[in-house]
């Protein structure tokens, strides 16, 4: 349904707030949220040739629901390069992400500093959202991108990235990590939770290039052991065909990953094998910085085509600094085939969890897949 969209807003006060809302310059967010005060956007729809929603060193409390997030084409920009984030946020005391539709953006990216005060009720929650093709291009050229990055300081209890559907498409798509923790930690007592989310396609900008940083899951962080990622845990989510691994840990500690599915054809649909690396999951203390350890690995499901490693498999890549246990190896060349069978377990799962993804409503967007 077509939209009428306004000029971008400033919002200096608290409150709930529907509008649509659209930037055609990359320097101007479509909404700049700069007050602590507790704001609700919702039933919104929002569009930007840079970022969407903006906050930044506000203190922020902000909440998103049922609200269509759109990337316009690039505009030329000042100073550092503006992605299209659907969120920008920096300096922060809880964050609500639910029910929302995603395309062509650069995600979500929360940084800075956590200032809440620990409870359910400031925290970070990113649910129940569609995500179609995110895109890290910029005017000119391109910024590493995730649906989801965490890259704040302080204990972070009761985050949750939680079923949330994503789809990247070859040769329209440019993410790096799908999601990615960086320098960022819960507690031992209440560690951040990545559950039951569907990830699929991480790509070169043109898909069959044969090199490719980014992939799946990722905890990451060149910190020390007071500010390195630690007390993260990820299950049961699906990772499919995704370029150079499913899930990794390039550094932390108190991560656990167990119950997930990671399959991979390593194909495109048209059967052009992929040129990239591929694997499935994989640990190091890849900045050795001494803080990858106490991690576990267990209880998967995984099938990773690699081209040109024996028996064209690599489930497991490189393994330091965790423990590798229970874990199920579908057996054979893994097809396009697995792949949608994996996205058929995904929709029923829903179906038995009685759980709808992304805008419900009149707000409810055209979505072609």
């Amino acid at each position: 349904m077509a939209q009428n969209y306004s000029k971008p807003i400033v919002i200096t006060k608290g409150g709930t707030y529907t509008g649509n809302w659209e930037s055609n310059n990359a320097d101007v967010p479509a909404v700049d949220i700069q007050t602590s005060e507790p704001v609700v956007i919702i039933n919104s729809n929002i569009r930007s040739a840079g970022i969407l929603i903006k906050s930044w060193y506000h203190n922020a409390d902000i909440t998103i629901k049922i609200t269509n997030g759109y990337g316009l084409s690039p505009t030329p920009y000042t100073g550092s390069a503006k992605t299209r984030r659907f969120v920008a946020l920096n300096d922060f005391k809880n964050l609500v992400i639910e029910n929302c539709y995603l395309e062509g953006t650069a995600g979500i990216g929360v940084g800075d500093n956590y200032r809440g005060n620990g409870t359910p009720d400031q925290t970070i929650r990113i649910r129940y959202n569609l995500v179609k093709n995110i895109d890290g291009r910029v005017y000119a050229g391109t910024v590493h991108s995730q649906f989801v990055q965490f890259n704040f300081k302080g204990s972070l209890p009761h985050a949750e990235i939680s079923w949330n559907q994503v789809i990247n498409e070859p040769n329209r798509s440019l993410v790096e990590d799908n999601i990615n923790i960086f320098n960022s930690r819960g507690t031992a007592a209440s560690p951040i939770k990545i559950h039951n989310n569907y990830i699929q396609g991480a790509y070169p900008l043109f898909a069959a290039d044969s090199s490719f940083s980014g992939g799946g899951i990722l905890m990451d962080g060149d910190g020390n052991l007071k500010t390195c990622t630690a007390y993260v845990e990820a299950y049961e989510n699906h990772l499919v065909n995704l370029g150079n691994y499913s899930m990794g840990i390039a550094s932390g500690n108190n991560i656990r990953y167990h119950h997930n599915r990671a399959i991979n054809a390593a194909t495109f649909e048209d059967g052009e094998k992929f040129l990239m690396y591929t694997s499935g999951f994989w640990s190091l203390d890849y900045y050795k910085k001494g803080t990858t350890f106490s991690n576990s690995i267990d209880n998967n499901t995984i099938g990773v085509m690699a081209w040109e490693w024996p028996d064209n498999r690599r489930d497991f890549s490189d393994i330091k600094g965790a423990i590798v246990a229970e874990n199920t190896h579908i057996t054979g060349t893994i097809t396009t085939q697995h792949e949608a069978a994996e996205f058929g377990i995904w929709q029923q799962k829903l179906k038995v969890n009685a759980i709808t993804l992304g805008p419900v409503g009149k707000n409810k967007p055209f979505i072609p897949f």
